[in-house]
């Protein structure tokens, strides 16, 4: 038999959770959040040859009007590229994907403008790797390279423009990653303690953000 006492605590309980939902919506609705996705450029130093076309997709959660903290995750597409040791001839295939975190600042303009002007600091790991093989008309008896690894820690500086056009803004940035530490070629024979190439970056994209009051700038 159902008491009225029971149905006084179920409904209390269904009460409780239903304003601890709301708050929580609450919570997460008034955060200044943005999603965002670019094409990218990318130039891993001259050893490889030319740039390769890519993809970035990137989080932010803005804890102070002009300053923001994100994840960021990028693919290029693979490099193929010709390698001399000076006796043969090698084809070479390059892929790089980087992962790290994204801190912005935005020297004019914020969140809240429809035009800003922003810098955005990067700390990523970088994931890549050269794939070797004989290329045609070789001396006999060529043995082709070990695959070589390329991955490390690097610290980037990017500056960007962005526009807004109803609720998506558009933008571009340019900028550059360097190893957070000694970088060298295995390749040529000398071991450094991070192999991780240079790079120089060209991006365009569009960034959507989430949360209310939000009305411009957002990385």
């Amino acid at each position: 038999m159902i008491t009225l006492g029971y149905l006084n605590k179920l409904l209390m309980k269904k009460i409780f959770l239903t304003l601890t939902f709301l708050g929580a919506f609450c919570l997460f609705a008034k955060a200044q959040l943005s999603a965002g996705a670019g094409v990218t450029t990318t130039n891993f130093g001259s050893e490889f040859g030319k740039a390769s076309l890519g993809v970035h997709l990137r989080g932010s959660y803005y804890f102070r009007e002009k300053v923001a903290a994100g994840l960021g995750v990028s693919y290029s597409l693979p490099i193929k590229s010709t390698y001399d040791d000076g006796s043969a001839k090698f084809d070479r295939t390059s892929s790089f994907m980087s992962v790290g975190v994204v801190a912005t600042f935005h020297l004019i303009g914020s969140y809240e403008t429809d035009f800003s002007w922003y810098f955005p600091f990067a700390a990523n790991y970088q994931f890549g790797n050269s794939k070797y093989s004989i290329a045609a008309n070789q001396p006999a008896g060529t043995v082709a390279p070990e695959n070589e690894k390329l991955s490390g820690l690097t610290v980037g500086l990017n500056t960007g423009l962005q526009y807004r056009i109803g609720n998506p803004y558009v933008f571009v940035e340019a900028g550059f990653a360097l190893a957070a530490n000694n970088t060298s070629n295995t390749r040529d024979g000398v071991i450094g303690t991070n192999p991780a190439p240079s790079s120089t970056v060209l991006q365009l994209g569009i960034r959507i953000p989430f949360g209310s009051g939000v009305g411009g700038g957002v990385y």
